[in-house]
C-alpha cells in the first residue's frame, strides 16, 4: 500500500467511522528510505501496543486479527517504506485500514477507541506544503514542483525551440542579431510576447492546479510575467533574486519562506473575516456553542487548536461535558467538534496554540445566527 496525501473526503470517511475498536498511529518518519529503521521499530512497537489494548478489552481473536494483519503487514510492504515523508498515519479497524503521507513534523501518538483520532491528520490538510517554482531569465526557463514529502522535482516545458529569439531583433541591413528591441515600448512588448509563450507552456505543465506558483526571475521579466499572468494562484511575493545567482537548494529554501508568510497571510486574513461575521452574530470562540453549533450542522469555517488536551463528551443535541482526564469514556473534544463540522460539509484549519485567541481552542464561523 503506498502512502498518500488526506483529501478533505478522506477526513470526512476518517470522522464518520465508527467501532469498538479504532487504532489510530502517528509516527514520524524520514523521506530518506536508509533512515526509515527507527519508524519500522516504533511501527512495530505501536501495532503491539494496540493488540495489547485490544486484548486487555475482551476482543474477540478473529476480529482482532483483523486489525493487526493488516498491520503487521505493512512492515513487509517495500512501497510503504520507500514512499515516506515527515511522518505517516494509519487507521485501522475491523475490515478497514487507511494510511497518508504527512508532510508536516509531529510526535509519535497511539490511540484505540471507539473512533479515529484524526487532530494531527486534520494539521496536515489545514495548509498546502507544495509549490511550483518557475525560474526566468533571458537564458534560463525551468519549473519546479516542490514538496515537503518528495525531493524537488523538475517539471518538462514544452516550449518553442526558439523561443530565446523573441527577445532579439534583426537590422534591415543585415541578419545580425541584436538584443531587444529598439526603444522602451517595443522592449516591454517583446518582453510580455516572451512571457506569454512561457505561461503558456507553464500552464499546460501544471493543469487546473490550486498549487501556488512561485516566481523567480530577473528584474525586468518578473513585471513582464505578473503583467500577463493568467493563473489565479501565483504568489504576490517573489524570489527576489535572479535565479541564476542561487542554487537549487537556495531557490527551494526562499520558496518555502514565501509559502510560510501564505500561511500567516491567509490566516490574518480569516482572523479578519472572523470579526467582521462576529459583528453579525454569526461567529463565536465559545467553546460550549460551537459544540452545539456543529452538532446542528450550524459551522461554515472552523478553526481549531490543533495542540488541545480537552477531553470528555458531547451528545447528539451538542451539550458538552469536559472531563478531567482521558478515559475509555472520553475523547479530545476539539477534534470531535472538527470531525460534527466536516460530517455536516463546513471545513476544518488546525492551528498552533499561538495563534488562537486567548481562553479558547476553537473559533468559529456560522452559517447563520445560532
Amino acid at each position: 500500500m503506498q502512502p498518500v496525501l488526506p483529501t478533505q473526503s478522506d477526513l470526512r470517511e476518517l470522522t464518520s467511522h465508527r467501532d469498538e475498536a479504532c487504532v489510530s498511529i502517528y509516527l514520524r518518519s524520514s523521506p530518506i528510505p536508509r533512515e526509515s529503521d527507527e519508524s519500522r521499530i516504533a511501527l512495530k512497537g505501536a501495532v503491539a501496543h494496540a493488540e495489547r489494548e485490544l486484548k486487555e478489552k475482551g476482543m474477540d481473536p478473529a476480529k482482532l486479527r483483523e486489525i493487526i494483519g493488516p498491520l503487521e503487514g505493512l512492515d513487509d510492504n517495500p512501497v510503504f517504506w520507500t514512499d515516506q515523508a515527515r511522518g505517516f498515519a494509519i487507521f485501522a479497524a475491523p475490515g478497514f485500514l487507511r494510511v497518508f503521507r504527512l508532510v508536516n513534523d509531529l510526535r509519535n501518538h497511539l490511540a484505540v477507541g471507539d473512533r479515529f483520532d484524526i487532530g494531527m491528520l486534520l494539521r496536515a490538510v489545514s495548509f498546502s506544503h507544495e509549490a511550483f517554482v518557475l525560474t526566468l531569465t533571458e537564458g534560463t526557463i525551468e519549473l519546479y514542483a516542490l514538496s515537503s514529502s518528495q525531493p524537488v522535482r523538475h517539471l518538462e516545458l514544452q516550449l518553442p525551440d526558439d523561443v530565446h529569439s523573441v527577445l532579439e531583433y534583426t537590422t534591415s541591413e543585415d541578419d545580425f542579431a541584436m538584443p531587444r528591441a529598439q526603444g522602451a515600448n517595443g522592449e516591454k512588448t517583446e518582453q510580455h510576447k516572451y512571457c506569454r509563450i512561457v505561461q503558456d507552456a507553464v500552464l499546460d505543465a501544471i493543469g487546473a492546479s490550486t498549487i501556488p506558483l512561485i516566481i523567480a526571475a530577473s528584474t525586468d521579466l518578473e513585471p513582464a510575467y505578473r503583467a500577463i499572468n493568467r493563473y489565479r494562484h501565483l504568489a504576490d511575493q517573489g524570489i527576489g533574486a535572479n535565479p541564476e545567482s542561487l542554487s537549487l537548494v537556495d531557490l527551494t529554501e526562499r520558496a518555502r519562506a514565501i509559502l510560510d508568510d501564505l500561511h500567516a497571510a491567509d490566516l490574518a486574513s480569516w482572523w479578519e473575516h472572523f470579526e467582521v461575521e462576529r459583528s453579525r452574530d454569526k461567529a463565536t470562540t465559545d467553546l460550549g456553542h460551537v459544540a452545539r453549533a456543529a452538532t446542528a450542522a450550524a459551522i461554515d469555517e472552523l478553526v481549531f487548536d490543533m495542540d488541545s488536551a480537552l477531553e470528555g463528551s458531547i451528545d447528539e443535541a451538542g451539550a458538552l461535558k469536559v472531563a478531567p482526564g482521558v478515559s475509555a469514556d472520553t475523547y479530545g473534544i476539539v477534534d470531535e467538534i472538527a470531525a460534527r463540522v466536516l460530517r455536516s460539509g463546513g471545513t476544518a484549519r488546525a492551528v498552533r496554540s499561538a495563534d488562537m485567541p486567548a481562553g479558547s481552542p476553537v473559533a468559529a464561523v456560522l452559517r447563520y445566527p445560532f
